[in-house]
């Protein structure tokens, strides 16, 4: 999905301005149970307001928003990220169904403290986005020592009760069963996302592996190093490689290996030429580096570049 394509499905459901509702929902530590919290309708309308504004002010007012599909993001510091990969199941509370069965928050079962995330719905009957917020210890007060507020005209007294405060940030939006993400962090602290990308990256190898240019030693030495989660995202990305996906001749990427300034020298060969030997830390990170087509040539300068961030364009963009 494109920027603008998302601002238009998320535009066709604020719209609707007057006909909008907003339902919030809690999900609770450790069971993931989603609960609805019965809120007062002036404070729902309130609650709607700031998060409507946020979505403004981060998504569709932000010109220069930069989103990315997740499984191909470069590492640039990118706005959104459309997550195309499995959810771990310390997340799946994403695609629960929402409706009227599901339990009221009740204060004599259930706790404030207790809540991990809201999940806020906004839409009508027949469209609706989803945020998704991470209540932060901040915003739950009164959830240890002593907390005072202003009783009378100038004295202060215990407060004893638990207060959930509402701040505008969010770190997920679904809408039209696509869940995209502004803060990346809270994936990367779910232990379940960690198996999703070490197993993503597996199947980044076999590619590699199906194209015979590595000895087996090398394939296995990259095995290796997928235990390290950043280095497995950077495999994880080969299976969409242009390198890969344009059918690029082994002959051709190992020539390149011998002539680029910054690959030349670092790897080893077979004795036949045919394959390419990863000895080193380095030559493993290089080749990664070159399948995700990184080394670049300027055909102006002809300098020679690497590049973590590519936007491609159409050869036809201008005509």
């Amino acid at each position: 999905m494109t920027r603008e394509e998302l601002i238009s499905d998320i535009n066709s459901i604020l719209e609707e301005n007057e006909n909008l509702s907003t339902v919030v929902y809690a999900v609770l530590k450790e069971t993931y149970e989603v609960k609805q919290l019965d809120i007062v309708e002036d404070e729902i309308k309130n609650i709607q307001k700031i998060f409507i504004d946020s979505i403004k002010k981060n998504i569709i007012d932000k010109e220069e928003l930069i989103l990315q599909k997740f499984s191909e993001a470069d590492d640039r510091k990118s706005d959104i990220f459309e997550y195309d990969l499995e959810l771990p199941k310390e997340l799946c509370f994403f695609n629960a169904e929402l409706n009227d069965t599901i339990s009221i928050f009740k204060f004599n079962n259930d706790k404030i403290i207790n809540i991990e995330s809201l999940i806020i719905e906004i839409g009508t009957e027949e469209k609706q986005l989803r945020l998704f917020k991470k209540i932060t210890p901040v915003e739950i007060l009164g959830r240890g020592g002593i907390v005072l507020w202003l009783k009378s005209n100038q004295r202060f007294e215990s407060f004893n009760e638990q207060v959930l405060r509402f701040t505008d940030s969010f770190y997920a939006l679904k809408i039209n069963n696509s869940i995209f993400f502004t803060k990346i962090d809270v994936l990367e602290k779910v232990c379940g996302f960690h198996d999703i990308i070490n197993r993503e990256a597996m199947i980044s190898l076999c590619c590699i592996q199906k194209m015979c240019i590595l000895n087996e030693q090398s394939i296995e030495g990259i095995k290796e190093l997928i235990s390290n989660i950043s280095f497995a995202r950077k495999v994880l990305k080969i299976k969409n490689s242009p390198v890969i996906i344009n059918n690029i001749p082994n002959e051709t990427i190992i020539k390149f290996t011998k002539m680029f300034p910054k690959l030349k020298g670092k790897m080893k060969y077979t004795s036949d030429g045919k394959q390419i030997i990863l000895k080193t830390k380095l030559s493993k990170e290089l080749f990664i580096k070159m399948l995700d087509d990184a080394f670049l040539t300027s055909e102006l300068t002809r300098l020679f570049y690497e590049s973590k961030a590519k936007d491609y364009i159409s050869s036809e963009e201008n005509e």
